[in-house]
């Protein structure tokens, strides 16, 4: 076993051109750092770890009166939108999960709904565009 006793104190060496010092050059402070930077070797793989520890859940039937409900008042908020007024309104709905098939999850907004495309059946609010058939409730805040 080597005795580190006798070299223990002594200070860094110093290489002045000599060969060991051109062909390994003392390394600036900021290239040293990106050295010690961490390293994913599994792309997506924490994302997919948070996947597993959220609570999803599967997608509920809306039914027949709270699709009728849900749609008058997306014909209240449209007429409201074309008069340029002000509509504040919490939307439920679905998000499904991209890890998870077939479930997903329920996230409420608040805010002022910004607008309505009859074509493609959705509706903006807080700069989200929500698709029709995954709002499973809205609420007007000021009628």
């Amino acid at each position: 076993m080597f005795d580190y006793s006798k070299i223990i104190d002594l200070d860094r060496p110093e290489h002045n051109n000599d060969l060991f010092s051109i062909k390994h050059p003392k390394m600036r402070r900021e290239d040293r750092a990106k050295i010690f930077a961490p390293f994913a070797a599994l792309n997506g793989h924490a994302e997919l770890l948070a996947s597993e520890e959220r609570i999803t859940v599967p997608k509920i039937e809306v039914s027949a009166d709270d699709s009728e409900i849900i749609n008058e008042n997306i014909v209240t908020i449209a007429e409201k939108l074309r008069n340029k007024e002000t509509v504040k309104a919490a939307v439920t709905y679905y998000v499904p999960d991209k890890y998870r098939a077939n479930e997903g999850i329920y996230i409420v907004t608040v805010g002022a709904a910004e607008k309505i495309d009859e074509t493609n059946a959705t509706l903006k609010i807080n700069g989200v565009m929500i698709d029709f058939d995954d709002i499973s409730n809205i609420e007007i805040l000021n009628l």
